[in-house]
């Protein structure tokens, strides 16, 4: 089993983002393990073709780029929580965010320890209630900002949190927020500051929010929830060898709990693929600490129906799943198809659910 992963369609995906996104800087995201490419491999090839800035989520993301050669700049997009977070941030030399006074102080006292200026970018929460300096609280950027001289303060962002929905009002409302925060801070002398709101599917839908920068991920795989008017490809698809194969009597059950039966003798082919892989579930099903999903996984094999949208390609012929699938493994239907035991199966796979020890293979 592995995951193949399409370099050309990546950068092709980028410079399409780039050429939507002409007067902005393209800051390329790869957290997540690179949104499940990997995130080293992710890095590199991104950083060949030019991307001068990724972004991180958290500070082992970003140790792990240094150390493995990376040395464009990374933002962190989650503030430094304590003094161990910002003298590793500042030892590092990435770009921090900073989201409250509290967070500029002990990156300043990091800094300044260290001997060494630390860059970072002002988060701001117009609405997404994680990170940021709430409205009403532009007192304490301008504070941050003018006591903190071991700091050079060089951006300023925030986060959309519906720029999926077919409702424009919650970006509306989000980005005039994000303009009276900005402007009362510049107002106070606070300048300079690159201005970013747009991840991708605002990046896609809202060109007129581009301001300085977008930050782009979902992008570069061609998987964005909004639609994709920019000509994306979707990237990557998982290979399985086929494991078995038998003929099965018309009226024959496959599976679990009598989702599907054969309406004629059938070829079925077993492929060691299933949902502990991450296939056949959303990225909702995956959202859970450990213990969570794997009862999700569970109630996915024993009581979900049949998915008879899913599909494969084996060798050149599009061919159906049936019944459910698997904790471990799945059916396809390879009835008329010439084939055997150890031929590829190929997979529509979004890299986001793959579990992490399937192997990527960059092509």
């Amino acid at each position: 089993m592995r995951y193949v992963v399409q370099k050309e369609l990546i950068v092709s995906n980028l410079n399409k983002m780039r050429a939507h996104c002409p007067t902005a800087e393209v800051i390329c995201v790869v957290k997540g393990n690179g949104y499940g490419l990997g995130l080293v491999d992710m890095a590199k090839l991104l950083t060949e073709n030019g991307a001068a800035t990724l972004a991180v989520s958290r500070v082992d993301e970003a140790r792990a780029l240094r150390e493995n050669g990376i040395e464009s700049n990374i933002l962190l997009l989650s503030p430094p929580f304590d003094e161990a977070s910002a003298k590793t941030v500042v030892e590092l030399n990435i770009i921090a965010t900073v989201d409250s006074l509290l967070t500029a102080q002990l990156l300043d006292k990091a800094a300044g320890d260290a001997g060494k200026k630390a860059t970072a970018h002002i988060m701001l929460d117009t609405g997404f209630g994680r990170f940021g300096f709430m409205p009403g609280e532009e007192e304490d950027i301008i504070k941050a900002y003018k006591s903190c001289e071991n700091i050079c303060f060089e951006g300023i962002y925030s986060h959309f949190y519906n720029a999926f929905s077919s409702s424009s009002d919650s970006v509306k409302l989000q980005v005039s927020r994000f303009n009276s925060m900005v402007s009362a801070v510049e107002a106070a002398g606070c300048m300079g500051l690159k201005k970013h709101i747009c991840s991708s599917a605002a990046a896609v839908k809202y060109p007129e929010y581009h301001f300085d920068a977008v930050r782009l991920g979902s992008a570069l795989l061609g998987r964005i929830a909004v639609p994709n008017t920019v000509g994306l490809e979707k990237v990557g698809f998982m290979e399985c060898e086929i494991i078995s194969i038998k003929t099965l009597p018309a009226n024959h059950f496959v599976c679990y709990g009598e989702a599907y039966k054969t309406t004629r003798e059938t070829r079925a082919a077993v492929v060691p693929l299933g949902v502990c892989d991450g296939y056949g579930l959303s990225k909702t099903e995956v959202a859970f600490n450990s213990s969570d999903k794997v009862n999700s996984l569970l109630r996915k094999v024993k009581h979900f129906g049949a998915d008879q949208t899913l599909s494969a390609v084996v060798n050149g012929k599009r061919v159906s799943v049936i019944g459910k699938v698997g904790l471990t493994d799945l059916i396809l239907d390879v009835t008329g198809v010439d084939c055997a035991v150890g031929d590829v199966a190929a997979f529509e796979f979004n890299p986001t659910l793959v579990n992490d020890s399937v192997k990527k293979d960059f092509v």
